[in-house]
């Protein structure tokens, strides 16, 4: 198995990705203040007797989503239009997992090459048009790839090496998706306009990743991280200017508002991971239990 082929694997295992939706104005002030409270729509998975099932939840009730017979499935990202919950993900059908989206809770699969594993890790809705993000294995290499509706398409990585699109955004009739691919060394962080790959810097000598996708006023925003060679830096990019952000850690989303860079991940504190969001690169620490590990993995600015 490839070095972070496995990785993803497990990552996709563990990952909730949040999204809140807001209801519509009143008049009145009062069913104005009722309709004012947001829906909160989150995604993940939850493990049972009939094993690992899709799912998401709009507030704290839970909509499960059909996957294949015993084999887990897994709902890595969401996204609410027109009033329809979307998620992307994967299942396993006992030899490979097989990347799709749902609407709703109609699961449409999305293709690979076929014969190997793929994964779908992001997802974007405009104009009725269903974009997701992450890539697929040919037996050889991991390539990165979008799919709009199931039409898949492949993103350059450096030809050789292994690479992964992790987050997918669709603005003035463009498709953005960023992540990161291997050198001989390295992995590179870089977002892709359509498919023209754009190179993030890092420290230069280590592994950087970018995780998310954000664009604003036309310009593209990622987070992420790099190593300097003791430890991961949370970091975002305005185009590609690197701004770093306090801790050592990890950011794994990106959202801009009036002007504002606002960010999620973790940062290392002691022996644990602690949830965090920057508000530019001012850090605001999250409760987990206090003991065990904890990490945020989304963030949306209402």
């Amino acid at each position: 198995m490839n070095r972070f082929y496995g990785k993803w694997l497990l990552v996709g295992l563990a990952m909730t990705v949040a999204v809140i939706g807001l209801s519509g104005c009143s008049a009145d002030p009062k069913e104005e203040e009722e309709e004012d409270q947001p829906t909160i729509y989150t995604a993940g998975y939850y493990q049972a007797a009939a094993g690992i099932t899709p799912c998401y939840w709009t507030g704290t009730t839970r909509t499960d989503l059909p996957k294949v017979g015993p084999y887990f499935a897994v709902a890595t990202a969401i996204y609410i239009s027109g009033g329809t919950v979307y998620t992307a993900g994967y299942y396993w059908d006992d030899s490979k997992a097989i990347p799709c989206y749902w609407t709703g809770t109609t699961r449409t699969d999305l293709p690979g090459d076929g014969t190997h594993s793929a994964f779908a890790y992001s997802i974007f809705v405009s104009g009725g048009a269903v974009y997701t993000a992450g890539f697929y294995a040919d037996g050889s290499n991991i390539i990165p790839c979008y799919w709009t509706g199931t039409t898949r398409t492949d993103l350059p990585g450096d030809g050789t090496h292994e690479a992964y699109a992790r987050s997918i955004i669709f603005s003035g009739g463009t498709v953005y998706t960023a992540g990161y691919y291997l050198d001989d060394l390295k992995a590179i962080p870089c977002y892709w306009i359509g498919t023209t790959r754009t190179d993030l810097p890092g420290d230069g000598t280590q592994d950087a990743r970018a995780a998310s996708i954000y664009i604003s006023g036309g310009t593209v925003y990622a987070a992420g991280w790099y190593g300097d060679g003791s430890n991961a830096i949370p970091c975002y990019w305005t185009g590609t200017t690197r701004t770093d952000l306090p801790g050592y850690g990890e950011a794994r989303s990106i959202f801009v508002s009036k002007g504002t860079v606002y960010t999620a991940g973790s940062y290392r504190y002691g022996l644990i991971d602690v949830p965090c969001y920057w508000t530019g690169t001012t850090r605001t620490d999250l409760p987990g239990d206090g003991t065990h590990e904890a990490y945020a993995y989304g963030i949306f600015v209402d």
